[in-house]
């Protein structure tokens, strides 16, 4: 779990509603050095600063949805999928192509594009970016990050929020979320079985209620989705791979789908399943509640701007017949 101090920034208020909106998941550590910024990543690593960070390189979504809810612009960003969220009308729009690149892939990032950018801050993605920290040694802390609830996303905003000394913007940004969803909770009739599935082929797998995804869906719709067996989830991030024969048994009222291509053209997942009989045989396909959503946002983004954008679609969906 994320775990901050921010000495010289963060008030007991502030502190208090973290703690209200997210459980017991903050941990206050032992005092670093008196007007010091604090923060402790997935990983364990404790990382201090002087000075608020101000240059943020990202090199995952999740850190672009970070940056646009404090009011930020990363001074750098990976490619792919960084890039295309960055652009969305949500995020930088069209200042999201000017951002400096990072170059390589996702899970080798550019280590001298990252010198290059000078980061106070690069901030990564647990189990992919670990290696960073030895590459930028000396240069640059690498935050590994990994939320699996919405509650995480949240500590991870006033965490962040308080390094960089906007607690303010953070408080504001986790608030709107909150209300959103809680608004959404209150609106629906939670009656619609709902699924967010994912892949790059017929070989699919499905968010279920303790990933991300689904901790928000589960508030909103019916979600019976779980991890039955550990096995199938051995990194606990709700996500298990699946069939149409166990889909068929459930039968679904709507499906999101979060497709992701590696290959200029690829049909989306809905289009490659379309090519099975059993798909056909689902309900929410033959209703038309099949949904092709932005994976970079829905899949990858994370932070609560994306699941803000997550609970707007799927409750005009879901229920097009609510105001």
């Amino acid at each position: 779990m994320m775990r901050f101090t921010v000495l010289s920034g963060v008030t007991i208020a502030v502190l208090a509603a973290v703690l209200s909106a997210c459980g017991n998941g903050v941990a206050v550590q032992s005092e670093p050095p008196r007007g010091s910024l604090s923060i402790v990543d997935d990983t364990g690593e404790a990382l201090t600063f002087a000075k608020p960070v101000e240059r943020i390189a990202c090199v995952v979504s999740l850190c672009i949805d970070l940056t646009a809810e404090l009011g930020m612009e990363p001074i750098a960003i990976g490619e792919s999928g960084v890039r295309t969220i960055a652009m969305q009308p949500e995020f930088y729009g069209e200042k999201g192509r000017s951002f400096a690149s990072i170059g390589g892939s996702f899970f080798e990032p550019n280590v001298e594009d990252l010198v290059a950018a000078k980061p106070d801050l690069v901030i990564g993605l647990e189990g992919v970016h670990d290696a960073l920290r030895e590459g930028l040694s000396g240069i640059a802390p690498v935050l590994l990050v990994n939320p699996v609830s919405y509650s995480e996303s949240v500590e991870l905003l006033m965490a962040v929020g308080g390094v960089t000394g906007r607690t303010k913007e953070a408080q504001a940004s986790a608030d709107a979320f909150l209300a959103k969803l809680e608004e959404a909770k209150r609106k629906s009739p939670k009656d619609r079985k709902a699924l967010i599935m994912y892949g790059s082929d017929v070989n699919f797998a499905i968010v279920t209620d303790s990933g991300l995804g689904g901790t928000v869906l589960r508030e909103i719709a019916a979600y019976p989705w779980k991890v039955n067996d550990p096995s199938e989830d051995p990194f606990g991030e709700g996500a298990i791979p699946y069939s149409l024969e166990k889909l068929l048994a459930e039968n679904p009222d709507a499906i999101f789908v979060e497709s992701y291509s590696f290959q200029p053209g690829a049909k989306q997942l809905s289009e490659q399943l379309s090519q099975l009989p059993l798909w056909s045989e689902l309900k929410a396909v033959q209703e038309g509640k099949v949904a092709e959503v932005r994976s970079p946002i829905w899949g990858d983004g994370r932070g609560t701007r994306s699941l803000g954008i997550m609970v707007d679609e799927a409750m005009a969906f879901l229920y097009p017949e609510l105001p």
